[in-house]
């Protein structure tokens, strides 16, 4: 039974800290007031965690876990638009994303993504204008670009236009 709460508790503390490192990016997050949502002692949240690093570090590999988008490096304009929809629908998935890239230095390993569009580069199958780095962050960049944009009724429209601009991007 006693594992069982600890379960419980090291989730309340996932999902508090989900919400608190979406709006308040790592440095404006707060182990009290993460602590306080999840219903524990700040103590308990630095035992399970250590500290505030460590817990952005749990959440953002639950995150990157449970909201994976299938890459496929031969429709890159497909995985765009998935990556855009799913942003549509969660976009505190795109403020945590953008939190990762401006408060931490090290970039997130794409490495077997820009290897399949290297690939795909050589094959002629995506264009070689830019290198497959450069490829992936702007598709990602396309597929982000309305984020923090409010909902619209323009979705299918931004959706199209996401998918057209990549497949523009990377044609041979």
């Amino acid at each position: 039974m006693p594992s069982r709460d600890r379960e419980r508790t090291r989730r309340r503390l996932l999902d508090a800290a989900f919400v608190e490192f979406a709006a308040y990016g790592i440095a404006g997050a707060r182990m009290e007031r993460i602590a306080r949502i999840a219903r524990c002692s700040a103590g308990l949240a630095y035992t399970y965690y250590g500290g505030k690093d460590e817990l952005f570090d749990a959440v953002q590999s639950e995150v990157v876990h449970a909201s994976s988008v299938e890459f496929d490096a031969l429709d890159l304009p497909g995985y765009a638009a998935r990556l855009y929809d799913l942003q549509h629908q969660h976009p505190e998935l795109a403020r945590l994303a953008t939190w990762q890239r401006l408060e931490r230095r090290g970039a997130v390993s794409r490495a077997a993504d820009v290897e399949a569009i290297r690939s795909a580069q050589e094959r002629g199958l995506v264009s070689t204008r830019f290198a497959a780095e450069q490829v992936l962050q702007l598709v990602q960049a396309i597929a982000s670009m309305w984020a923090s944009a409010p909902s619209s009724s323009d979705h299918v429209v931004r959706r199209q236009t996401v998918e057209d601009a990549v497949r523009r991007l990377v044609e041979p």
